[in-house]
């Protein structure tokens, strides 16, 4: 991983490489994790350049939030479990909907499968945010435009020598044309994860810890 992409400077606690988040996991949908799979399939013998993502690692981000909540306290599992209520309540009005995920395509960092339909995800975006305020959680200032993805793999060193580059421009092929026909996923979102994401930056990987899971559409109240 990039300096610019670290949570916490080299040497740093342990702490400084977890951070809260909300995300959609896709492990209970079997179409996408066979779809995943063969991105995986693609990728592996790319292991020098790439570092493929777990089947368990999988995720949509939905939403980064800041380690410390408004009143300076740290967001950890306790912090999380207070917040869930707040985002059930704003996540209540929205019903299930269904998404497509693909085709995969090669970016400047990582492999990744972009999300659609992006007026609904949107509006997703905009519902999970004004829950996590109201929990008083702190994140980034709105985005103009929520971008769904999920990442198949990401980048392990610079291809900066033209042995490299000849093989990420033979990998892009790859992932643009490895998955036709069928570029393309069908998938649904009826719930999201709060949960403590783990920067490994030994392993080139994210990992997660799952906290609370919350559903769209239904209104009962989460226990504190």
């Amino acid at each position: 991983m990039s300096e610019q992409r670290l949570w916490a400077p080299e040497g740093a606690s342990e702490e400084g490489q977890v951070r809260p988040h909300v995300l959609w996991l896709p492990h209970d949908q079997p179409d996408v994790l066979a779809y995943l799979a063969r991105v995986r399939e693609i990728l592996t013998p790319y292991a020098d350049i790439i570092t493929p993502v777990a089947e368990c690692d999988a995720h949509m981000t939905a939403e980064k939030l800041a380690p410390h909540d408004r009143d300076g306290g740290r967001v950890d599992e306790e912090r999380l479990l207070r917040a869930a209520p707040f985002i059930q309540e704003c996540l209540a009005g929205l019903v299930p909907f269904g998404i497509e995920i693909g085709p995969p395509r090669a970016s400047a960092s990582a492999a990744v499968m972009d999300v659609w339909p992006e007026t609904v995800l949107h509006e997703f975006y905009l519902c999970l945010r004004a829950g996590c305020s109201d929990a008083g959680l702190t994140m980034a200032p709105v985005a103009e435009w929520f971008w769904g993805h999920i990442s198949g793999g990401y980048g392990l060193l610079d291809t900066n020598t033209p042995t490299l580059a000849e093989r990420s421009d033979r990998l892009a092929s790859e992932l643009g044309r490895g998955l036709r026909p069928g570029s393309r996923v069908s998938a649904s979102i009826s719930s999201v994860w709060l949960v403590l994401e783990h920067q490994d930056v030994v392993n080139n990987q994210y990992t997660f810890r799952r906290v609370r899971e919350i559903h769209l559409g239904r209104t009962e109240r989460v226990a504190a």
